[in-house]
């Protein structure tokens, strides 16, 4: 009796979390709904169906609208492909767990479904909810046909059939199918948009295969998440996890190839897969990238190329769609084998470094686009960016001094004006207690142009037994000559040239979208903005780019340029006063061999002959940036991977400050983002790397 007990308690538990998990995933419909439709609202896509489905519309932050509008562009581009490509051809369009998208009714409207019949399939609670709101609604019933039928916890009509059932259940979900009229040699397009990644391998395997055997010429169209491993993917495992509905596929088939080798081994004939940052670049036209960037003032474009790596269009072709579609429903990325992925990875962890320790800068806060400068003593001075402040995330004007003999960080305090908040500014001691700030903004509506001097001041004598406590003094210095536009994601630099200081500028962006590619010249002795005639080989405009100094010479690196298109090269600058007055700049190009991997929001520095870039955002790669350290003499490179992340403890190397502390470590403080809805990552306290394995 007591074992029998325990058996039905065990399954009775076994139950309650099986129906915590389905509610969670139907939840994802919910959520996801609302975000499409505000997507929709505002002019990104155009369905004037969605908000039928939306008992309260919800305008999202700008990079959840991109997100969504990227999804549906790539989802409606393959259902386009192929209805095109089966043109006055009997076909079939299954959506497996379709939730309340719209997409019938839209191309429906569009006239684009004469023949073709729509399946919708969800759980039955979702499918009972839509058919409500179907019939609530004259047009939409009107599109559903006036033949339709109300089924239990659905609606069916010759054209349309929403159908209530557990896509685990295969053989339950074909004979539903098949009683609804299914025809398994007709051409057939299946789509799961973010489904089955929330059922077990087992079950969702099962899906795929069961289709494969199913229809005699297919296509399987998946979008989901990949590459599970970095700091984005660890924060985004980790939010779907936390709402109850972990991705269960992912760590599984966690890359394109994986995902490829999946359909190829479950009985399909020839799967192509890509990103959307791929498709993105590929397949949108130039026009339409520009209507997109002038609906919302955007700035957070590493998080939109992470959220864009991260999601994965698959599509699987079998029968008479390999010949129609292949090469032709998605761009092609010339995929690497499962054996050239192996190898990579086996190589990134024969060059992996590690991180120290993990207590550096006790107190400090977490904090991202902020500014740092190095004052003597090893003593590091940061203020702005967003982060945490008490239980809230905003834009910061807390100013913090690290010292990194002791590891202690230290609040410095105003005296008379405080430092406002300023993201995307830039920082340079230009002496011993003295920084001047310059550029920045609080609002992408609101750059600033200001040169602010902040001057340090410590309220203790250094002798005494008592750590001392640290003050500042601000102003807004007034320069004379011609000042830089406001600006942000710019950099500044300095350079010493006959016995004077000069602060370089160059580069950045503006509240009106543009992308700059000038370069100024402040004379910090008589505080003035020099004309500069500018010579060489300039590199186009570009924004969070970085720079650092090589025999008083300005080395800028990556950075993004118009059309958001990253850059691998490197520039150098060197500055050369005038007899009359203003100040010449020579651009050269250095040549790398072989050619660097484009990046941009990653920091530099030069050890003697070698310059270190580090961390940052690549679009064109699913591997975030490294470590790379280059010889300046030969232009050569070896690329160090960072440590992989653990879930527990996420790390994202962009929006961060770095410093060479020593030939053996580099101290990296902040870093992080808005992780599309996954919510924001602020990396914890100031993190040591160890980059004794590097050729410096």
């Amino acid at each position: 009796m007591a074992a029998s007990s325990k058996s039905g308690t065990s399954s009775k538990k076994a139950k309650k979390s099986k129906s915590r998990n389905d509610t969670a995933v139907q939840g994802t419909n919910d959520n996801s709904i609302v975000s499409k439709c505000s997507m929709c609202m505002l002019g990104y896509f155009n369905d004037d169906f969605l908000g039928r489905f939306v008992a309260k519309p919800v305008r999202r932050a700008p990079l959840i609208n991109r997100g969504y509008y990227i999804r549906a562009k790539a989802i409606d581009h393959v259902l386009k492909s192929f209805l095109s490509a089966h043109q006055g051809i009997k076909t079939q369009l299954v959506s497996l767990g379709a939730g309340f998208d719209s997409t019938y009714f839209r191309l429906k409207s569009e006239g684009l479904l004469e023949n073709t019949v729509f399946y919708e399939v969800d759980f039955p609670e979702v499918t009972q909810r839509k058919s409500d709101m179907i019939q609530a609604y004259e047009l939409l019933l009107k599109l559903v046909g006036e033949d339709s039928r109300v089924v239990e916890n659905g609606i069916v009509s010759p054209c349309y059939k929403l159908i209530g059932a557990d896509l685990r259940k295969v053989n339950i979900l074909q004979c539903l199918l098949e009683h609804h009229g299914i025809h398994p040699d007709c051409p057939t397009l299946l789509l799961s948009e973010c489904v089955i990644t929330y059922m077990g391998v087992k079950s969702s395997n099962a899906v795929i295969r069961w289709a494969s055997e199913t229809f005699s010429h297919a296509v399987f169209v998946t979008y989901e998440q990949v590459y599970p491993n970095d700091g984005f993917g660890a924060v985004m495992q980790n939010h779907f996890k936390k709402l109850g509905t972990p991705l269960m596929n992912v760590q599984r088939y966690k890359t394109l190839e994986h995902q490829q080798q999946r359909y190829l081994d479950l009985g399909w004939t020839t799967v192509c897969a890509t990103d959307m940052n791929h498709f993105y670049t590929t397949l949108i036209p130039q026009e339409e990238k520009l209507r997109v960037d002038n609906i919302e003032v955007f700035d957070e474009f590493e998080e939109w190329h992470l959220k864009c790596s991260h999601y994965a269009v698959v599509c699987a072709l079998k029968g008479s769609t390999v010949p129609s579609l292949s090469g032709t429903i998605l761009p092609d990325i010339n995929p690497r084998t499962l054996e050239a992925i192996t190898s990579q990875d086996s190589q990134q962890q024969d060059l992996c470094l590690s991180w120290r320790n993990e207590t550096f800068g006790n107190g400090s806060v977490k904090r991202f686009g902020h500014a740092s400068a190095s004052l003597p003593g090893g003593k590091i001075i940061t203020f702005g960016g967003f982060g945490e402040r008490g239980n809230q995330h905003t834009r910061l004007c807390l100013v913090q001094l690290l010292d990194v003999a002791s590891g202690s960080c230290l609040p410095v305090e105003p005296v008379g004006k405080e430092l406002g908040p300023l993201l995307f500014h830039t920082a340079n001691a230009v002496s011993d207690d003295t920084v001047v700030v310059f550029g920045g903004r609080t609002s992408p509506y609101k750059p600033k142009g200001e040169l602010l001097k902040l001057k340090v001041i410590p309220t203790l004598e250094r002798d005494t037994d008592q750590e001392p406590s640290w003050l500042y003094e601000c102003e807004t210095v007034q320069c004379t000559g011609d000042s830089p536009c406001p600006r942000w994601r710019h950099s500044s630099s300095l350079v010493s040239i006959e016995g004077k200081k000069f602060l370089i500028v160059y580069g950045g962006r503006t509240g009106s979208n543009t992308v700059l590619g000038d370069v100024h010249v402040l004379g910090l002795d008589k505080m003035e903005w020099l004309q500069v005639l500018v010579s060489g080989s300039p590199p186009s405009p570009r924004h969070s780019h970085s720079c650092a100094t090589w025999n008083d010479q300005v080395i800028v690196t990556g950075g993004l340029c118009e059309d958001l298109q990253p850059s691998a090269a490197v520039h150098l600058a060197t500055c050369t006063p005038e007899p009359q007055g203003g100040m010449t700049v020579v651009w050269m190009e250095l040549e790398v061999t072989p050619p660097l991997s484009p990046r941009y929001s990653h920091t530099s520095h030069v050890y003697r002959n070698s310059l270190l870039l580090v961390g940052g955002v690549n679009p064109e790669n699913n591997y975030p940036p490294g470590l790379t350290v280059m010889d300046l003499g030969s232009g050569m490179w070896k690329e160090y991977a960072f440590p992989e992340c653990p879930l527990e403890r996420p790390i994202m190397v962009h929006n961060h400050t770095s410093y060479l502390l020593s030939k053996d470590e580099l101290l990296i403080i902040g870093g992080g983002g808005n992780c599309f809805s996954f919510g924001t990552h602020l990396n914890n306290g100031p993190l040591t790397l160890d980059i004794s394995l590097c050729s410096l």
